[in-house]
């Protein structure tokens, strides 16, 4: 049921949470537990209307139904709707749009869903409007898919499902009723046995592809003006259509069509419109001038038009070949043939082998030409269309000649080629990068960063000398904190000035404009401001409509300080010369802000670690700001917790910040037992609010302060070579500091951590004696012999450039240093370990080999260290499910609670669960004095 809610009802409402809360300060509040998790809430999709009068936002459930909320900002009025989904606005204002659900519930009990089920067809969306002047609501039932135009008002293509409008007997699988509404007047004009349907961004053309004939066997392209003339008939006949695209304007339409009559089924024709035109002419097939031999349109490529509209892009391929006939022992012989030179390894291949076999090429055809030009192929098969208009060329990166380098380099090499669009002919432009040039807006420069030199570097597009934009800037533009091996990225761009005038570059406070052919010296827009003051500068978009920034435009530019961790937002105009002027700043975490795009409203997210980040709304200077969404307010009912920033130095002599979570009536002359989580760098998420929902790899930090625990997170630098080392060096003095400080318990110390995580947790208990009292490490890396020559079981890839250039920074192959590898493995170690391990190490972890928990586990069992491995078994990196991330997070709160607590150890932790006994129990309860668990 859609429920409208008055603004006096809401004011009630309020009213009485207000009072519920206040009534609270004379109840105890309750600790979280594992029950919580079911009714906590997350903001999903979240919109503001172009006129600034309405938002919208979904409410999103771990096991329950999403519901939409629509509300009329200024009054509170509010349109509230189970199940709703993928909402939007329509330009003028005027409606939302949404997609209704089935429930939960409808959907388990479908007896079609079953395998061998039958009975009635599954439950279908439906498709809701909703008129924001007068509040009525229209529901249009079983609808697959609707769309509006981007920027186009009045009119929604919605595509029913085949059993709807179509009748007995004509209809043809997949094929349903397409339906143009008029929003305002319901008016609808109906086209049966629709396969397919796209807008034209502006709104004044639809294309339909549909079926007519017995069986859809007769196909049909048409051009649908909303609300005009009769629908122009682009194409009529037998076969099948695919690709429908058209460009903003309507002004031009291409699409792929395939006549039974073609020889090759893989193949297809290229069809191409113009306003004016009578239909459409078939303007690529298999034989038009410049299709390499064999080759053909493929329908794996989506058709595209330029910008201008003076080009077309499509993809080609090789035909497929024939299958000869094979002899009875071919037939029966499954071999891979495994050769040192090919660029990529046979566990790659099989893991793109249907991406391989769908491929295309990338090949153009200028609006109006008999002739097309091969732009991408088999030596060269990456080349991408240019975004700019009037474009001449486009880039080609060739990685294949240093395809076999990319398992143990990262950022992979390329040669870069401008490749002509006229001709096909290709000109080297960069060799051996890591760089990814691209276009300036008006195309007149390309511009790339180059990490092995530290600098961003143009080329006018036209040809000359390159030119180095970066050096004459102040400071560094490349990340200062990157400690892995690998060349460090940039801190990227803001965009372009008008008319490619100037860049904007980023360095680690600052915004640059830099004239690209060096006409004017580069000009803080910042002012300088942002390192003066110590506070981190970014421009934001704000969803203008052109890419490009004039000299006098006001910009808004977010704000960090990276020492404090306040946050907020400050204007400018690019052409200023003083400081950014600061218009918030504060002990909290904003969204980038969503603006109205006809008035000066704002829709963002403020949270800290106690407030949840709940939709607020405010002007352009963030003045009147008022909450919109209030998610979770049972949080009032829970003891929560605070968070706060904590500094000391590293072994090594290096200033490191933490974040350290407290109970909320934390007592500084109690003793608490801690939990250290940890993974790189963390601390900026001093004001991060954290839902209570059951992670897929960490602790729920708020259910553990809730719970009279102390949860501390310490930032981690590296130092090339060692980096277990490094985490040993960062995170035990943190440690010492808070126990140094009195509240923390000596003998109550636990750590927590996932992945790279999991490696440093499971190295650091092989160097610290009985510092720690636990430990749970999620898809540890034990040996890193052994895992450098390993697969990622997802993508195929081999692990050796992770330990060469990434994340394990140990900065070479195995052979050249394989002391680094034996003293960073903590498997030859392990007979140091007296801490208990908890480890979950799934069997299809795509990312670190499950045979890494299985090598730590079974040296610890061994030696008769305590320690348990938990597998979710057919789950990858990580448990997905609910039930099983539910389950993971009980089982560390139980492990934490018998070392840290001195609780009850469950039956899972003193006896384990027998395959026997698996699917009977879950082993939660703990063991009666006679062996048995108990039933409580």
């Amino acid at each position: 049921m859609i429920k409208c809610v008055s603004q006096p009802l809401l004011g009630a409402l309020f009213a009485l949470g207000v009072l519920s809360a206040q009534g609270l300060h004379g109840q105890e509040k309750r600790v979280l537990d594992h029950d919580v998790y079911g009714i906590w809430k997350t903001l999903g999709t979240r919109a503001i209307a172009p006129d600034g009068q309405w938002a919208l936002y979904t409410l999103e459930g771990e096991e329950a139904d999403s519901e939409l909320v629509i509300t009329q900002l200024d009054l509170g009025h509010e349109i509230r709707v189970p199940r709703g989904a993928r909402p939007t606005f329509t330009r003028d204002s005027r409606f939302a749009l949404f997609t209704i659900r089935p429930s939960r519930e409808a959907l388990e009990t479908s007896r079609d869903r079953r395998p061998g089920g039958g009975g009635d067809a599954a439950p279908r969306d439906s498709l809701g409007i909703v008129d924001l002047s007068s509040g009525e609501v229209t529901r249009i039932a079983d609808v697959q898919s609707w769309a509006l135009p981007d920027q186009g008002t009045g009119w929604v293509a919605l595509h029913l499902h085949p059993t709807v409008g179509v009748e007995s007997g004509t209809g043809a699988p997949g094929h349903g009723t397409l339906v143009l509404r008029d929003l305002e007047q319901g008016v609808e004009v109906r086209f049966p046995q629709a396969t397919a349907y796209r807008w034209a961004a502006a709104g004044g053309l639809l294309l339909v592809a549909d079926s007519t004939g017995v069986e859809g066997a007769e196909v049909r392209v048409l051009g649908v003006t909303p609300g005009g003339a009769a629908p122009l008939q682009l194409l009529a006949g037998a076969g099948k259509i695919r690709g429908l695209a058209v460009d903003a304007m309507g002004a031009q339409v291409a699409f792929l069509h395939q006549p039974p009559t073609l020889a090759d089924d893989a193949c297809w024709n290229l069809h191409h419109w113009r306003r004016g035109d009578a239909e459409a002419r078939m303007a690529v097939h298999h034989g038009t001038p410049g299709m390499p031999d064999g080759w053909c349109v493929r329908e794996f490529a989506q058709p595209s038009l330029a910008e201008d509209g003076s080009r077309l892009y499509f993809g080609t391929a090789p035909a497929p070949p024939t299958r000869d006939a094979l002899t009875p022992l071919e037939a029966r012989v499954d071999v891979e043939i495994w050769h040192w030179q090919e660029p990529e390894l046979m566990s790659v291949q099989n893991v793109r082998l249907n991406q391989d076999r769908r491929r295309t090429f990338l090949a153009t055809l200028r609006s109006g030409s008999d002739r097309m030009v091969q732009l991408a192929d088999l030596d060269l098969p990456q080349v991408q269309a240019p975004s700019h208009p009037g474009a001449r060329a486009a880039f080609g990166r060739d990685t294949q000649i240093y395809g076999v380098e990319s398992s143990w380099e990262s950022p992979n090499f390329a040669d870069v080629y401008l490749v002509d669009l006229e001709t096909g002919a290709r000109t080297l432009f960069l060799q051996r990068t890591q760089s990814q040039p691209t276009f300036s807006p008006e195309g007149r420069w390309i511009t790339w960063y180059e990490p092995a030199r530290r600098h961003w570097f143009a080329r006018a597009a036209e040809g000359g000398e390159i030119r180095n934009l970066s050096d004459a800037l102040p400071h560094p533009i490349w990340n200062e904190q990157d400690d892995s091996p690998a060349p460090p990225g940039s801190y990227g761009t803001a965009g372009w000035m008008e008319e490619d005038r100037a860049i904007l570059l980023n360095d680690r406070f600052d915004v640059w404009a830099v004239d690209p052919s060096g006409g004017s010296p580069p000009r803080a827009i910042t002012a300088g401001a942002g390192r003066r003051d110590g506070v981190r500068f970014r421009l934001l978009r704000l969803g203008r409509s052109t890419e490009t920034l004039g000299a006098r435009d006001p910009v808004m530019l977010s704000a960090f300080n990276p020492a404090t961790k306040q946050a907020g937002f400050a204007t400018t105009t690019m052409n200023a010369s003083g400081a950014p002027t600061l218009l918030l700043m504060e002990d909290r975490a904003f969204s980038t802000p969503l603006k109205a795009d006809e008035a000066d409203r704002l829709l963002f997210t403020q949270e800290t670690f106690v407030a949840f980040g709940d939709l607020w709304t405010s002007d352009l200077r963030f003045q009147g700001r008022r909450r919109v969404s209030d998610a979770n307010p049972q949080q009032a009912q829970y003891r929560w917790g605070t968070a706060e920033l904590v500094s000391w130095l590293s072994a090594d002599g290096i200033p490191l910040q933490g974040v350290l979570m407290k109970p909320e009536d934390f007592d500084p002359t109690r003793q608490y037992p801690i939990v250290v989580y940890f993974y790189e760098r963390w601390s900026d998420g001093l004001h991060t609010h954290y839902a209570m929902v059951p992670h897929r790899s960490r602790i729920a930090f708020p259910m553990y302060t809730s719970d009279d625990y102390l949860v501390f997170i310490p930032d981690i630098v590296y130092r090339e070579g060692y980096p277990g080392e490094g985490a040993l060096n960062a995170v035990n003095p943190g440690i010492f500091k808070l126990v140094e400080a009195g509240f923390v318990d000596r003998d109550r110390i636990a750590l927590q951590g996932h992945s790279w995580g999991g490696y440093q947790i499971a190295f650091m208990v092989t160097r610290s004696e009985r510092l720690y009292r636990a430990a749970a490490a999620g898809a540890p890396v034990a040996n890193m012999t052994s895992a450098y020559g390993a697969l990622r079981r997802e993508t195929g890839i081999v692990r050796q450039f992770q330990y060469e250039r990434t994340q394990s920074r140990l900065g070479g192959s195995l052979w050249d240093m394989p002391l680094r590898y034996l003293e960073n493995s903590p498997l030859f170690w392990v007979d140091k370990i007296e801490t208990p391990l908890l480890i979950m190490h799934n069997d299809s972890d795509g990312h670190v080999p499950w045979e890494q928990g299985i090598e730590l586990f079974t040296a610890l069992r061994r030696l008769g260290k305590p320690a348990w491995m938990v597998n979710y078994r057919g789950e990858p990196h990580w448990p997905t499910t609910f039930p099983n991330r539910v389950d993971w997070n009980i089982r560390m709160k139980q492990f934490f609670d018998y070392y840290l607590k001195d609780a009850p150890a469950p039956a899972w932790m003193e006896q384990g669960i027998p395959a026997t006994r698996r699917g009977q129990t879950l082993g939660y309860a703990p063991v009666n004095s006679d062996g048995a668990e108990s039933r409580r």
